[in-house]
C-alpha cells in the first residue's frame, strides 16, 4: 500500500548551545523517569515513545488498511444484500403423493329373501285386479312377485299389468319381478324385449326389483346352446339398469340334463340360480335337496321355486300329487339346505292347500 499524500513533512532546523543545554537536561530527566519505571516492570518513557512512534506509523497503515476493508465492504455488503433480498425465499419441495384411484361404488341388487309366486296367466290371478293380488300377497305374508311380460311368441305384452301392479304395491314392501321365457332363436332381440319391463313405471315412478329369464330346454322349444345362453344374458345386462337383477330360472338339475344343459354359462352371467324344483311322481325332499347342492358350486344364491299345482296338469298320466304334505316338504327341505328364499308356481294354478303352505313357510324364510 502507498503512503498516505496528507502526511506532515518535517522542516530541517539549526541548534543553538542553550539550546543544546536544555535538550540534555530535558534528556537526562527523562532517561531518570524511564529506569524507574523500567524497574516495575513497565516501558519507560523512551521506549514508550519509540513504541508510540512505530505503533503510530503501523498502526496508521493498519488502520488504513481496515479503512480500506471497511470500505470495500461498506460498499459490497448492500449489494449482496440487496441481491439477496431480490431472490424470492426458496420453499421445500412438497412431496409428490399419488392420489389413489377412485374406485366406482358396485351397484346394490335386489336378491331376494322371503316367500314369493309367480302370475302366469293375469286375467285368472284374483281376475286381474292388482289391488286384489298385491292385498292377498300380504295376507300370505309373500315378499316377491313374479309377472310374466312376455316371451319369443307373444312379444312384450305384460306392460300394463306390470304398470298396474307396480302402482298396487307401491309402498307394501312387496318386490315385483317380471319374467320372460325366450327362446333364444333370436338372442339379442329376447334380451330387449325383457330389458323394456325395467322402463315401465308405475305410480310415483315404482320401478321393478328384477328380472327372471326362464331358459327352458330343447324340449320346450328353445334353443339353449351356451353361446346363445351367453350372448342372451351378455345383452341382458347391457340393456338394463345397473342395479337391476338377473335372476335366471333353469330345469332342476337332474341326472339327464347335467351333460346337455349349460348350468355353468347360465350362472357366469347371472345374479341368482332359481331352479324349476318340480317333483312330479319323485319325492320333492330329493329334487330341491339335488337341486341346491349341484347349483351351489357355481357360487350363486340358489332359490328353488317349487311344484305349488298338480302334476296331471302337465303329465295327465300322472297320479295326483298330495300338494298338502310336499309343499310343506319341498320348503322344509329348501331350508335345511340354506336358501334364503323359495317360491310355488303358480297364483292361478295353486289350490288352497298350497296357500297354507305359503303362510306357514313365512316362519322359516323372514323377509329382510
Amino acid at each position: 500500500m502507498h503512503p498516505p499524500q496528507h502526511a506532515p513533512q518535517r522542516l530541517p532546523f539549526a541548534e543553538s548551545p542553550l539550546t543544546r543545554l536544555a535538550t540534555l537536561l530535558v534528556v537526562g530527566a527523562i532517561g531518570a523517569v524511564g529506569l524507574g519505571s523500567t524497574t516495575h516492570g513497565a516501558p519507560g518513557a523512551l521506549d514508550q515513545a519509540a513504541m508510540a512512534s512505530s505503533h503510530s506509523r503501523t498502526g496508521h497503515v493498519e488502520r488504513l488498511s481496515v479503512a480500506g476493508n471497511a470500505a470495500r465492504a461498506t460498499v459490497r455488503t448492500p449489494a449482496v444484500r440487496r441481491t439477496e433480498a431480490a431472490k424470492p425465499p426458496v420453499r421445500p419441495a412438497k412431496p409428490v403423493t399419488k392420489q389413489p384411484a377412485r374406485k366406482t361404488a358396485a351397484p346394490v341388487r335386489y336378491i331376494p329373501t322371503g316367500t314369493g309366486i309367480w302370475l302366469y296367466e293375469w286375467r285368472r290371478s284374483n281376475h286381474g285386479n292388482a289391488r286384489s293380488i298385491v292385498h292377498r300377497a300380504r295376507q300370505a305374508g309373500l315378499s316377491t312377485l313374479y309377472l310374466r311380460t312376455g316371451s319369443s311368441w307373444d312379444g312384450f305384452s305384460g306392460g300394463n299389468h306390470l304398470r298396474n301392479l307396480l302402482s298396487a304395491a307401491r309402498g307394501t314392501g312387496l318386490h315385483v319381478v317380471a319374467w320372460d321365457f325366450p327362446r333364444l332363436k333370436h338372442p339379442l332381440h329376447d334380451a330387449h324385449r325383457l330389458a323394456r319391463a325395467a322402463r315401465v313405471t308405475g305410480a310415483h315412478g315404482a320401478r321393478i326389483f328384477a328380472v327372471a329369464p326362464d331358459i327352458e330346454t330343447p324340449s320346450e322349444g328353445t334353443f339353449n346352446a351356451g353361446w346363445r345362453v351367453r350372448q342372451y344374458l351378455l345383452a341382458l345386462r347391457a340393456y338394463l339398469p345397473k342395479n337391476v337383477t338377473i335372476l335366471t330360472a333353469v330345469p332342476w338339475p337332474s341326472r339327464y340334463r347335467i351333460g346337455d344343459y349349460p348350468y355353468g354359462t347360465v350362472a357366469a352371467h347371472s345374479d341368482v340360480l332359481i331352479p324349476m324344483a318340480y317333483w312330479y311322481n319323485n319325492p320333492p325332499g330329493d329334487v330341491t335337496a339335488r337341486s341346491i347342492g349341484y347349483l351351489r358350486r357355481f357360487h350363486r344364491p340358489v332359490q328353488p321355486v317349487g311344484q305349488g299345482y298338480d302334476g296331471r296338469l302337465d303329465v295327465p298320466g300322472l297320479r295326483h300329487n298330495n300338494l298338502s304334505r310336499q309343499v310343506p316338504a319341498f320348503f322344509w327341505t329348501a331350508h335345511v339346505h340354506g336358501a334364503r328364499a323359495v317360491s310355488l308356481w303358480s297364483w292361478q294354478a295353486a289350490p288352497p292347500v298350497a296357500w297354507h303352505a305359503l303362510v306357514r313357510a313365512h316362519r322359516l324364510f323372514p323377509s329382510r
